[in-house]
Formats: structure tokens, C-alpha cells, sequence
């Protein structure tokens, strides 16, 4: 349900070369207060420093199946500080474990190509944001790259936006970040 399992591929400063956490938050737009879920967020790579920047105001609402990852990730927030601000929650399969309406903003980042049913997923995702709620989506392209799932997981531009529009969401922005990947984000329509 997130990057780990291609970690043999990869070590964490290649994907904080490929992927900047930072970078890629402020480009969603995350601001200081705002309540953001972070769905498959393994060990925490877009939770920590989503965690600081949102600041003590906000909260993080990390989500993974596997309790390990979310282990390391409690740790990793108590050795930086910011134990205070992520919640950590285990997930059973494709369903989220958060109340309707709570989330200003859910992350999803290179989750969905894994899942068996992700519209559905993403209709879950739409229930848990609140009115003008976003949904934030990182995924790998569609074509071979060095890393990362293999080309018959992964869908176009077009077909992820086909399937958030679906899901119930609008006004969707999308972007060709990388080599390798894309964000969209997406409002929770009316």
C-alpha cells in the first residue's frame, strides 16, 4: 500500500531527489493548520514533513496496513518532534479508517495503481474530506521507468482523472512532475 515495497530499488535520498517532499507539499498548496490524511503513508516519507509544516495547529492522519510502517513512523516523529501532531492509524484492505467530513486534505501518493478496486478507494477518500476537501494523488507514469511498478499497473493521465471525476470530485488539476510521475488534485464536489 505504499512505496516500501520498492525500496530495494531505491534508497531514500534517490526519492527525495526524484520525489521532494517539500516541494511537492507546497505545490498542493498544503498550509499551516490544515487536517491531512496520508492514505498507504508507509513510514511516514510525505507524513513527517507534512507534519511540519502544517505546524502545531494541524494534524496528520497517517494510514497504513502494515503496523511496522507505522512503527518506524512513530518513531520517527518522536526523535523530531512532532510526535504531537501525527495520529497513526492501521487500515483493514482498501477501507479508511476515518469519520465522514473530518480531513481538509487526503494524500495519496503511488497507492492507487496497487489497489484491486480504486474507484472505490477514491469514493472512500471523497467520504472523509470535508466540503471544498482535496484530494492530493501522486502516481507513477505510463511508460517503463527505472524503478517502480511494473507498465501494466500503471494508468495514463487520462484514465486517473477519468476515474477521480467518477469518484466524485472536480475541478481537477494534473501535472507531469518528473520523469517518472504525476500529481492531480482534485476538489470533493458539491
Amino acid at each position: 500500500m505504499s512505496m516500501d515495497h520498492h525500496d530495494h530499488h531505491h534508497n531514500i535520498a534517490e526519492r527525495a531527489k526524484m520525489l521532494p517532499a517539500e516541494k511537492i507539499l507546497s505545490r498542493f498548496g498544503l498550509k499551516q493548520g490544515q487536517h491531512l490524511a496520508d492514505l498507504g503513508c508507509g513510514r511516514g516519507y510525505f507524513a513527517l514533513k507534512a507534519a511540519e509544516l502544517v505546524g502545531s495547529q494541524g494534524k496528520i492522519m497517517a494510514v497504513d496496513i502494515e503496523p511496522e510502517r507505522l512503527q518506524s513512523l512513530q518513531q520517527s516523529a518522536q526523535e523530531q518532534g512532532i510526535a504531537e501532531q501525527i495520529e497513526t492509524l492501521l487500515a483493514q484492505g482498501e477501507s479508511i479508517p476515518l469519520e465522514n467530513g473530518s480531513m481538509d486534505i487526503a494524500l495519496i501518493s503511488n497507492v492507487l495503481h496497487e489497489l484491486n478496486d480504486p474507484l472505490n478507494y477514491l469514493r472512500d477518500t471523497r467520504r472523509i474530506l470535508k466540503e471544498n476537501g482535496e484530494v492530493w494523488i501522486i502516481e507513477w507514469q505510463q511508460k517503463e521507468t527505472p524503478m517502480g511498478p511494473p507498465l501494466h499497473e500503471r494508468h495514463s493521465l487520462e484514465e486517473w482523472a477519468a476515474l477521480v471525476e467518477q469518484a466524485g470530485f472536480e475541478d481537477i488539476w494534473t501535472q507531469v512532475f518528473n520523469p517518472a510521475h504525476i500529481l492531480m488534485r482534485a476538489k470533493a464536489a458539491k
